[in-house]
Formats: C-alpha cells, sequence, structure tokens
C-alpha cells in the first residue's frame, strides 16, 4: 500500500517507489469490509483491494475463465491424433516447409483475454499466426495446454551464456510440446561431453523404439554450423525406406529445424526453417511447426526396420556397470573403483585378439579415462538368426574365432546370444563381442560367480578347473535357444543336426569336440542341408512340370 492509502490511486498508475513494509501484526478487523464470518488469524497479512468503477465495469463473461479443464484438452489431444498423416500421405521433402507453415486441422482453444494477451506480448503482434494454431473458447478453454506448455512459451525460464543455462529453456519448447501430445517418449544426454563427442545427440525423442527426432545443442557464441554437421556426421542410416528423419541444430536462442535424409551412401540435413526463440513470436512459429513434425513422425517410425529400433539404449548392469548402446558403438561406464581393472583386463584381451587376428570380434575403440568408460565397434544388430540359413552363418563365424583363440589358449566364457551380433551391412555376418570374461585356459574353478548356470557350461562352477571346451559347450546352447521356429526347423528327429549340439554339450569336457572339429561338422551339416534343399526344389519344379 503507498503512505496515502488511496488505493485507486494505485491500481489506475502514479506508482511511487516509496512503500511501507507489511508486517505480520497488522490486520484488518472491520466486520463491514470482510464480512461478519470473517475471522482474522495470528501472523496473517490480509489485503483489501477496491477496483475503480471503470475497471469493476469492464469485467464481462469473457474474462470469467473456467476453474478447471473438464476435459477440453484431452478432446483435443484426440481429434489432434486423429489428423496424424498416414504413411502413404507424408508429404515430400520438397515441401516440409509449407507443411510446417501452415495452420493446425485441429486448433488449440483460448480464452479471448488470453489469446490477445499473448499476441500483446510480440515484438511484432501477428494475427495470423495466432489464427494457426488457436480459436477463442471462452468456456471450454484447453487450460491444461495452457499450464503446462502455453504459459512457459510466453514466458520462458532465464538463461545464462553457457549450454547448461539453456537446458530448461530449450526443454520447455521441445522436449514437453512432444511429450503432450504422447505420441512417444522423450530421453536427454545428460552426460554428454567433449570426449563423447558427437555420437550421441544432446535430445533424442522416440516413437515405437525408432529414435525419429534429435537434437545438437550448444552454448551462444557457437556457429550454426557445428551442431548441424554433429546431427550428421556421425549417424548410422539403419532407418531402410523411411524418406527422412527430423532434427534440430541449436546455439542459444537461434534454432534450426532440418529434415534428415539418405542420399546415396551419405545422410544430410535439409534446412526447413530458422527460429529465434528470444522473441515470442519465433516461440510461436517454433511450437506450431513441432505440432506438426508430431503429425508425421508414427508414420515415419512405421516405415523403420527392425534395425532402427533399439538404436539408442541404456542397460543398467550389476555393480552400477552402464551400457550404452548407439548406433555404431557401445559403450561400457564404469564406477570408479571398476574403471581401472576393468580397462587394464579390456587392453590385454583386445590386444590378443589384434596381435593374432582373430575373426568375427568387436574390438576396443579407446579406454576413456576422463569420463570412465570403455568404448568399443561396431555396434551390430541385436537379434536371433530367423532361418536355418542365418543360423549356419552365425555358428560358423561364431566358430571361426574360437580356432583361432583356443589356438593361442584363450577363451571367451560368455557365449551367448547377447554377445552374437549381426552386421548390419545386409549380408549374413555375425561377430562375436564382448571379452569382458575372456580369460587364458585352463582357469580354476569355480570362477563365474556372477554367468548364470542355466546358460554356461557346468564345469565353470564346480571345483577343479575349466577349458577352451566350455565356449563349445555355448556354441551347442546357441543352437537350442535360437528361437523355437528355427530349432523346429534344425531338429531332425534323432539325426545328425539333433545329435550336433548334444556332442557340443556333453557332461565330459573332454568328450566335446574341439572348435576346430565342430567347425568341420557344421559345415558338413550345412552342405546336407543345402543339397536337401536343392533336391526339394527340384521335386517342386517336376511337380509343376
Amino acid at each position: 500500500m503507498k503512505h496515502d492509502r488511496n488505493t485507486e490511486s494505485f491500481l489506475q498508475g502514479g506508482i511511487d517507489t516509496d512503500y511501507e513494509k507489511l508486517l505480520s501484526s497488522w490486520k484488518l478487523t472491520k466486520a463491514e469490509l470482510l464480512g461478519p464470518d470473517f475471522q482474522p488469524g495470528d501472523e496473517e497479512i490480509h489485503v483489501l483491494v477496491e477496483l475503480p468503477d471503470a475497471q469493476q465495469n469492464a469485467v464481462g463473461p469473457a474474462d470469467l475463465m473456467p476453474s478447471f479443464d473438464e476435459g477440453w484438452t484431452a478432446s483435443w489431444l484426440i481429434e489432434f491424433h486423429q489428423s496424424q498423416i498416414a504413411r502413404h500421405k507424408l508429404p515430400l521433402v520438397g515441401v516440409l516447409t509449407e507443411f510446417i507453415e501452415q495452420e493446425l486441422p485441429v486448433k488449440i482453444a483460448l480464452p479471448e483475454r488470453i489469446r490477445d494477451t499473448w499476441m500483446a506480448k510480440m515484438k511484432i503482434p501477428s494475427s495470423d499466426l495466432m489464427a494457426k494454431m488457436f480459436r477463442v473458447a471462452n468456456s471450454e478453454p484447453c487450460l491444461e495446454f495452457m499450464n503446462q506448455i502455453g504459459y512457459r512459451v510466453v514466458q520462458p525460464v532465464d538463461t545464462g551464456g553457457t549450454e547448461k543455462s539453456f537446458v530448461s529453456f530449450w526443454d520447455d519448447l521441445i522436449r514437453r510440446v512432444l511429450n503432450f501430445v504422447g505420441i512417444g517418449k522423450s530421453e536427454r544426454n545428460p552426460s554428454r561431453s567433449a570426449s563423447t563427442g558427437p555420437n550421441r545427440p544432446n535430445y533424442l525423442f522416440f516413437v515405437d523404439s525408432v529414435c525419429v527426432f534429435r537434437g545438437v545443442e550448444k552454448a551462444p557464441g557457437r556457429q550454426i554450423a557445428t551442431p548441424r554437421r554433429e546431427l550428421v556426421e556421425k549417424l548410422v542410416w539403419n532407418y531402410g525406406d523411411a524418406p527422412y528423419l527430423f532434427g534440430y541444430a541449436a546455439v542459444g536462442y537461434e534454432v534450426r529445424l532440418y529434415a534428415i535424409t539418405r542420399t546415396h551412401n551419405d545422410v544430410d540435413a535439409i534446412e526447413l526453417g530458422v527460429y529465434d526463440l528470444k522473441y515470442l513470436e519465433g516461440r510461436f512459429r517454433w511450437m506450431l511447426a513441432m505440432l506438426h513434425v508430431a503429425r508425421l513422425l508414427p508414420s515415419l517410425a512405421s516405415l523403420c526396420p527392425d534395425s532402427a529400433r533399439e538404436e539408442y539404449t541404456k542397460i543398467v548392469r550389476d555393480q552400477g556397470i552402464k551400457v550404452l548402446l548407439e548406433p555404431s558403438r557401445m559403450v561400457k561406464c564404469f564406477p570408479e573403483a571398476l574403471f581401472q581393472r576393468a580397462k587394464d583386463h579390456a587392453e590385454a584381451v583386445y590386444k590378443v585378439l589384434e596381435e593374432h587376428v582373430i575373426p568375427n570380434v568387436d574390438r576396443l575403440d579407446h579406454a576413456d579415462e576422463i569420463d570412465m568408460r570403455l568404448i568399443f565397434k561396431p555396434r551390430g544388430q541385436e537379434t536371433k538368426p530367423t532361418n536355418l540359413a542365418e543360423l549356419f552363418h552365425a555358428l560358423a563365424n561364431v566358430l571361426q574365432a574360437l580356432v583361432k583363440l583356443h589356438a593361442v589358449s584363450w577363451m571367451h566364457r560368455d557365449i551367448r546370444w547377447l554377445n552374437v551380433i549381426k552386421t548390419r551391412d545386409g549380408h549374413n555376418s555375425w561377430f562375436l563381442k564382448d571379452f569382458m570374461d575372456a580369460a587364458q585356459s585352463p582357469q580354476d574353478s569355480p570362477s563365474g560367480h556372477h554367468l548364470s548356470r542355466l546358460e554356461h557350461a557346468p564345469e565353470i562352477f564346480s571345483d577343479g578347473s575349466h577349458t577352451t571346451a566350455v565356449d563349445v559347450w555355448s556354441v551347442g546352447r546357441l543352437i537350442q535357444t535360437c528361437g523355437d521356429e528355427v530349432y523346429g526347423s534344425w531338429y531332425d528327429t534323432g539325426r545328425e543336426r539333433t545329435q550336433f549340439p548334444e556332442q557340443l554339450m556333453h557332461r565330459d569336457p573332454s568328450r566335446r569336440p574341439t572348435a576346430v572339429d565342430a567347425l568341420d561338422r557344421l559345415r558338413q551339416l550345412e552342405q546336407e542341408y543345402l543339397e536337401r534343399q536343392k533336391m526339394s526344389g527340384r521335386k517342386k519344379k517336376s511337380r509343376w512340370n
């Protein structure tokens, strides 16, 4: 209150800066002002506001906004989902800019007063821009949208001069908008640093486990070309015939939206729009673009093959070890107490693999001592064989690696489908990864306290010692766990193929074949299978003739 206690003058203007401090002991006790039922308590401040007649008369129905959203935003979301673009109607890259700038097919209901207030906050008020997104509805507005999205766009959080200070700002305009429409999930990469490089974007948005939208962000003062380059330079195109994905590059308040496309053997980012998010009109233009992009993402995800799913995955293992699966590499993050030992072991094992030219294995790309991470390449595709031809190839590739590995008295000790990976080059090729349990042969037993008895040779867990025969046992287990349909095709009612895994998994390790013998026998079985396939094909052809 002002010193002169002139409330009307205070509300209408003429405000000075000479105020009294409000004290908790002040009370309004006149019943005629507050009503007979009002009982002021201790330690409370009560403020009575008197509106001038002109302001009282100005209050009309348009100013009376409902207090609660009675399903109006939910109804808008249902209609918004119905406006998603079908796969066969996806716009071409050349018209995407026009698409993201058009009016929404289902507009967001706003009270007239709120719409006018927001428009007045623009540097250059644009009724056309507002009309593309909003419609006036004083009685049934989308209050939930206003509270979760609208007010954050109109009144953004404060920022600073660092990348970290902009994260909440970017999240309010990107992550919250995409999450709000409920078509997928967001993931932010909090550990991105100079040491991790551009392999994992700052922001990822997934629909049906496919990363269809991503963003790279930088602090103010950087060149926009830097995040744009990082957006595509490490991207491995595993998205099949999808015509494009979406991404953005952000430098402070400047954000650019891109269509990410495959051109021959390269990946390119085609600019669709430039947005200055410092100003409200830029933020509204961006929100309009994001809502239109959201209409396309489900169909884009549905066009992608299985190889595009789970492209960025985080797995938490025992002892606080985290595994990050990225498009072109696997990253293992260790607690400080475990990192040095893991690093020393990995460097020793992978040096053996390199020196002896062991085929069909992954490699240790480098050790990151700053972030306590081990980076392995390639990533490959986590899948099981889909038919007998693929199973024969996978088993042969594993045994080829074991032949040379066992020849130098080393064993893998953790062979299972989780560690047998298909390459992403389109060929039927497989490799063995994750040699963190590898050891020289023989080794004292028991030594597999963290391994599963179901998936590993029994002698690992018994007293005595174990040898390279544990890997041969695991190859037999690969056959048994290749999937019901493929294993059903393998099973030949007690004949040679059925007997093969039984021989590999013999209870007595000394009676199991060596990797060399197992590979020779596998090739014989494959040749017999191919000859039967040819014979079957000839019989079918003769019947048709």
